[in-house]
C-alpha cells in the first residue's frame, strides 16, 4: 500500500554574524560573480527550471523564509490544500465498511481497501455525489456540479446498490437527515414566498416553518436552526423547531451556530470569538432540560455526534500557526474527540489540517472508532482512529476527486 509522505523542507538563516566576519572575502565573492554573470550565456540560465507551486518559498518581514502550503489540482479546476498526514496501515482488524461520495459512489472495506463503485449511470462526469444517510435500509445523496447553474438530484441508493434519482432539487431546496431519514428544507425565497417549509422525502405533506427561520439540522422530530423574523434587526437565535408542526419548542442562545447534532442533542460554542478563555462547548437534550458546558481552549466547529451520544467529534484551531509554513495567515486545525461525560478532549494525533479545510467525519456504531475523509485533490485517503493508539490507520486511497467536503456515512452493508 502506498501513502503519501507530505514532507515539508526547512530553509536556515543566513549568518549575520559570518557575514561580517568575511566581509572583505565576500567583497571579492561579489566581483568574481559579476564576472561570471556577465560571462554566462543567456539561453542556458533560461533553462533552468522553476520551482512547482508547492516549492515555492516566501519572505515574511523578519527576514525568515517559508514554504507554501502543499496543494494539488482538485475538483472544478480549482486547487487543493493538502492534509499533512503521519500514517500506519491497519494493524488490527476495524471492520469498518464505508459508503463514499465524490466523483463515484463506492462502497470501500476499510481493513482490505477494497472499493466497489456502486453501478449507476446517474453520477455524470463533472457532477458530484454527496452521501448524507445510510443503514439500515436505504441510503441517500445529493449531487453537486461544477456548473453552479445545473440542477442538483436527490438520489436513493438500495439495498442491492441499485442507484435512482428521485427527485430534482430547487435552488432554494435542501436536504436534512438523522441517520437513515432525509427531509428536504424549502427556504424562504422571497416576498412571494416568505415561509420556509419542510416535507419528509418518504412522503407527506410540508410543514410551514416559522418566520424567518433556517434550518440547518434535524434530529429527531427537531428541527435545529437560527431564526431571525427581521432580517435588518439583530439578534438570531439558535433555536429548535418541531418538524411534525412548525412550532418554535426553544430559543437557546444568540449569535451562535450550532457545532453538531446527533443522538437527541444538539451542540453550539459560546464565547470563542470574545475571549479564548471563555470558549465553552455547550449541549442539551432536543427534548429540554438543562444545558451543559465543557471548556474549549481555542475556537471549534463542524463536528459529529456518536451513535450513542458519548462523543463527539470537531474541528479545533491550533493555538499557532504551523512554523514550517510562517507564511500562512491562519493557524491549522485538529481533530478532537470530546467525551460528553467527562470533558475528556484528545487530539487525533498525525493529522494536520488547512485553515479553513473539512473533512469527512464518522464514528462507527458504538463511537469506539472515528472514521475520517481526506480531501487529497485527485483522491481521497480514508483513515480511522481510537483513543490510545499513537497515528491513524489509513487504508488505500481512493481514486477521483471530490467536492468539499468529503462525504461518507458507515454501512454494514
Amino acid at each position: 500500500m502506498e501513502h503519501d509522505q507530505d514532507e515539508v523542507l526547512e530553509v536556515g538563516k543566513a549568518s549575520g554574524r559570518g557575514r561580517r566576519r568575511a566581509g572583505w572575502i565576500l567583497v571579492l565573492v561579489v566581483l568574481t560573480l559579476i564576472v561570471l554573470h556577465a560571462s554566462t550565456d543567456r539561453s542556458h540560465r533560461q533553462a533552468v527550471p522553476g520551482p512547482s507551486p508547492s516549492d515555492l518559498i516566501s519572505t515574511i518581514p523578519d527576514g525568515r523564509t517559508a514554504h507554501a502550503w502543499p496543494t494539488a489540482p482538485g475538483a472544478c479546476g480549482a486547487d487543493t490544500l493538502l492534509p499533512i498526514v503521519s500514517s500506519a496501515p491497519p494493524a488490527e482488524r476495524t471492520g469498518i465498511q464505508v459508503l463514499l461520495g465524490g466523483d463515484r459512489l463506492r462502497l470501500v472495506d476499510f481493513d482490505s481497501g477494497r472499493a466497489t463503485t456502486l453501478p449507476d449511470a446517474v453520477v455524470r462526469p463533472g457532477e458530484y455525489a454527496a452521501v448524507l444517510a445510510g443503514d439500515p435500509v436505504t441510503a441517500y445523496a445529493t449531487t453537486e456540479s461544477c456548473d453552479e447553474s445545473a440542477p442538483y438530484a436527490m438520489l436513493r441508493i438500495s439495498v442491492d446498490h441499485r442507484v435512482s434519482v428521485i427527485r430534482p432539487l430547487g435552488p432554494t431546496e435542501s436536504p436534512l437527515t438523522d441517520g437513515n431519514r432525509v427531509w428536504i428544507a424549502s427556504f424562504a425565497s422571497g416576498i412571494d414566498n416568505p415561509y420556509a417549509t419542510i416535507a419528509p422525502v418518504a412522503g407527506g405533506q410540508p410543514v410551514q416553518l416559522p418566520h424567518g427561520f433556517y434550518a440547518s439540522a434535524i434530529v429527531g422530530d427537531t428541527i435545529v436552526g437560527q431564526m431571525q423574523p427581521d432580517p435588518g434587526i439583530s439578534p438570531t437565535w439558535l433555536s429548535l423547531v418541531d418538524a411534525r408542526t412548525g412550532r418554535l419548542q426553544a430559543k437557546l442562545e444568540q449569535h451562535v451556530a450550532p457545532l453538531a447534532v446527533g443522538a437527541g442533542q444538539v451542540l453550539w460554542t459560546s464565547g470563542c470569538d470574545d475571549d479564548a478563555s471563555s470558549c465553552t462547548l455547550r449541549r442539551r437534550s432536543t427534548a429540554g432540560g438543562e444545558t451543559l458546558g465543557s471548556p474549549l481552549p481555542r475556537p471549534a466547529c463542524c463536528g459529529v455526534v456518536s451513535p450513542d451520544g458519548t462523543r463527539v467529534a470537531f474541528l479545533i484551531e491550533r493555538a499557532t500557526t504551523d512554523s514550517q509554513f510562517d507564511g500562512h495567515p491562519l493557524p491549522p486545525v485538529d481533530i478532537a474527540i470530546m467525551r460528553l461525560d467527562t470533558g475528556r478532549l484528545e487530539i487525533v494525533p498525525g493529522i494536520e489540517l488547512p485553515a479553513k479545510s473539512q473533512p469527512g467525519l464518522a464514528f462507527t456504531g458504538r463511537g469506539d472508532w472515528l472514521v475520517i475523509a481526506l480531501n487529497a485533490g485527485s483522491r481521497t485517503r480514508l483513515l480511522a482512529w481510537h483513543p490510545g493508539l499513537r497515528q491513524p490507520y489509513e487504508t488505500t486511497p481512493l481514486p477521483g476527486p471530490v467536492h468539499d467536503p468529503p462525504t461518507l456515512v458507515i454501512t454494514n452493508r
